[in-house]
Parts: C-alpha cells; structure tokens; sequence
C-alpha cells in the first residue's frame, strides 16, 4: 500500500475537531445567544425589544437558508425560492402585526411573545422539512415564548440559559457524531 493510500485513509477515519465543530455550528449558537437577550429585553423593557425581534426574523431565515442549502436535493433555485417565500411569509405577517392599526389590540411586551412564537412555529417547520438544527432551535424559540408568557424573569431567564446550553450541546455533539 503506498503512503499517499494510508495518508487518506488516516484521514477520512479522523474524527473533526472541536474547533472546526464549533465554527461549522457557530450561526445556531449565535442565534441561541440572540434569542436568550430577546427574551430577557421582551421581559425588563418590551417596546425595545420588539423593534429587535423585527431584525432577528431574517437573520433566522438565512442561517436557515446557509444551514439546509447543502441539504437540499434537485435545483438550488427552487430551494432559493421555497425559502423566500417561506421566510418571506413570515416576515409579512410580522410587519402586519406592527402596523399602527394594531396597537391596540397588541402591547409592546404581547409583541415579542407572539413575533417568538411565529418565529419558533416557522422555524420548526424549516427543520422539519430541511436542517434539524433548525427544528431544534425552533423548539427552544416556542419554550422561549411559554417562558415570557408564564415564569418569573429570573427563573425564565435561568431556564432559558440551561436549556440553550443543552440545545448547544446536543447539536454539537450529535453534529461530532454524525461526521465519524
């Protein structure tokens, strides 16, 4: 067997390092970190909070467009525009719901919970269909919206901290494994 046949059977049987693990899963764990200061700001100061809950909806969308893009079977262009319109669905309703007209049915703090609660259901859905990070992420979203709804700040806040990492650790964890 020559060196070059050996050199890339070591190769292929090594397992990923952690470094390149966590660069390759870094957009889920930065949007896992977004999520956890949103729901904290939707809960101490709400009307600040939803304006950025509006930017983070596409920011969602393209790490779920980058993470389901190598996943995608047949033409990278009608994947391109399922997702547009997916995400773009989205975040029509959203500014729907932020219209003047709306305000009285929705205060500041209502509008956090249920731009997270869209947001989780959308991207479960993308995750379903695509990436399971997203679906994982997604899931971690809606119980981020229970949290604002029904516990306290500081043990939502808590729980929220615990379950990200959680969510982070699996994600990495069965990523690590499922390159072996």
């Amino acid at each position: 067997m020559s060196d070059a046949t050996t050199a890339t059977e070591v190769t292929a049987d090594a397992k990923p390092s952690w470094l390149y693990v966590l660069l390759a899963s870094s957009p889920y764990i930065l949007i896992y970190i977004a999520t956890i200061w949103l729901v904290a700001m939707t809960d101490s100061e709400s009307a600040k909070a939803a304006t950025y809950w509006q930017y983070f909806v596409p920011i969602v969308g393209l790490v779920s467009v980058i993470g389901g893009w190598s996943k995608a079977g047949g033409s990278k262009a009608k994947y391109l525009t399922e997702q547009v319109l997916h995400w773009g669905a989205v975040m029509a309703v959203i500014y729907l719901l932020f219209l003047p007209s709306m305000e009285r049915f929705l205060n500041a703090e209502s509008h956090g919970f249920v731009i997270a609660y869209m947001l989780g259901l959308a991207a479960i859905l993308s995750g379903i269909y695509l990436d399971w990070r997203m679906a994982v992420f997604g899931l971690f979203l809606v119980g981020s919206a229970v949290g604002i709804g029904f516990l306290d700040q500081n043990a939502m806040l808590l729980t929220l901290i615990g379950v990200a990492i959680l969510a982070i650790a699996i994600t990495l964890l069965l990523r690590r494994a499922g390159s072996r």
